[in-house]
């Protein structure tokens, strides 16, 4: 229980920093899926479109 302190103690202490290496990471994840959204979105929204148009 004592190192699960010691834990949320430097994870804490890590957010408050300027330079935070969990910032960084959850931004880096956020960047990532936003991306994949946008590559995987794109084309799934024209086959829609496509499709409910009647085109083929």
């Amino acid at each position: 229980m004592e190192r699960l302190g010691i834990l949320a103690e430097m994870f804490v202490e890590d957010v408050n920093k300027e330079n935070s290496m969990v910032v960084e990471l959850f931004g880096n994840i956020v960047n990532f899926l936003f991306k994949a959204v946008l590559v995987l979105g794109i084309p799934f929204l024209a086959y829609v479109l496509i499709e409910f148009a009647g085109l083929f």
